[in-house]
């Protein structure tokens, strides 16, 4: 027997077997349920890490599961794989069931196994930072009758402690970005955007000094600002034509989505006003929403956000135009510092800019949360 088991939970058979098929030769234990009272049966007798649910089932469906789940048994790493990603199972499936992932079927086979993968690591570093806190609390409790050459342990595993956290944060940041990634892929030439977003963001909030614990809230910001489009119609993201002032508006509404989707989730209480005011303009005007907040009112996440998108946008291929050059970009950010953005960000982004040039927006960048660890 392996150390890993998973369990899925899917009313159609065939695609029960399929998924065992497919990890016949991982080295995991599978176990399936056709019917949510069985797998919860399944869980109180079976000492599983991961639980993979459909949705749409008949009796309970998926986030009802996953709600009973989180509350039977919490540390069982929970996610969802569904054909039916509507806004308000996505919103259910992280406020109830507290997911680790939301996987749209027809899932690619390789990133199914990559994804379990993942899982089963959360579980495992979830129940060693439990270890380790345990373990540091007792160390502290000792180290009251003992000599102060011990305390060079003591930060040992401090500093041990914090890695471990950081990477159950890293955990949590995939888990938004998988999110994220959906949104960016109801349009083939959006792929990818939100990620760049919160890299370019973050690099402008380093360029004016800004402290870590901002620069990480305005990555994961930049990497969420979209997320409310989950809630627009496919055909008005992926129009290839102008709007019309009805779908313009539909499209104005998505800050307001985004935050009322990430405003039950306790770890990202502080995202929500920067997503919501990512389109502000910087003077106020009508052309901000969706409250045409002016100058410091509007948050600091939000102003660096607004220059980090138009930059991915303008640099990026669109249905009605190819990458613009830096050179517009550059002109174009000048002839709006003031008006629609924040010269306070334009100037350092343009500081970066001449420094590092067409390498800033390398397609392919990544945020670093461990950089953010010790100073």
């Amino acid at each position: 027997m392996h150390e890993h088991t998973v369990l899925f939970v899917d009313d159609e058979v065939n695609i029960l077997k399929a998924i065992t098929r497919l990890l016949r030769h991982e080295p995991l234990n599978v176990l399936t349920a056709s019917r949510a009272k069985d797998a919860l049966a399944i869980l109180d007798e079976t000492k599983a890490q991961v639980v993979v649910t459909d949705q749409r089932m008949p009796e309970m469906s998926g986030v009802d599961l996953l709600s009973a789940v989180r509350e039977r048994h919490p540390d069982i790493v929970r996610m969802m794989l569904t054909g039916y990603t509507e806004m308000t199972i996505a919103v259910e499936a992280i406020n109830r069931g507290e997911i680790y992932r939301l996987i749209t079927k027809p899932w690619n086979d390789e990133e199914l196994k990559a994804t379990l993968r993942q899982a089963f690591d959360h579980h495992d570093l979830k129940r060693e930072i439990k270890r380790l806190n345990q373990v540091t609390r007792e160390q502290n409790f000792k180290l009251q009758d003992m000599n102060r050459n011990l305390e060079a342990k003591v930060r040992e595993r401090t500093k041990q402690l914090a890695l471990k956290n950081a990477e159950l944060k890293q955990g949590y940041i995939q888990t938004i970005g998988a999110l994220a990634e959906a949104v960016d892929a109801k349009d083939a030439y959006t792929r990818g955007h939100s990620e760049r977003v919160g890299v370019y963001a973050s690099k402008i909030a380093r360029e004016m000094n800004l402290p870590k614990e901002i620069i990480e809230r305005i990555y994961i910001a930049g990497l969420l600002h979209d997320v409310g489009k989950i809630g627009i119609p496919d055909a008005i993201i992926t129009k290839p034509d102008r709007l019309t002032e009805d779908e313009y508006n539909q499209i104005k509404a998505h800050p307001e989505i985004g935050a009322k989707i990430l405003e039950p989730v306790e770890f990202l209480r502080d995202i929500v006003p920067c997503v919501r005011h990512h389109h502000e303009w910087f003077d106020g005007s009508d052309s901000g929403y969706p409250e045409r907040l002016e100058g410091e009112r509007i948050p600091l996440p939000s102003r660096v956000i607004l220059v980090a998108d138009t930059v991915e946008a303008m640099t990026s291929d669109r249905p009605y135009r190819k990458a613009l050059p830096l050179e517009v970009v550059v002109r174009e950010l000048n002839k709006y510092s003031g008006s629609q953005f924040d010269p306070c960000v334009v100037e350092p982004f343009l500081r970066l800019l001449e420094r590092e040039g067409e390498e800033f927006i390398q397609k392919d960048q990544k945020f670093d949360i461990y950089a953010f660890i010790e100073g």
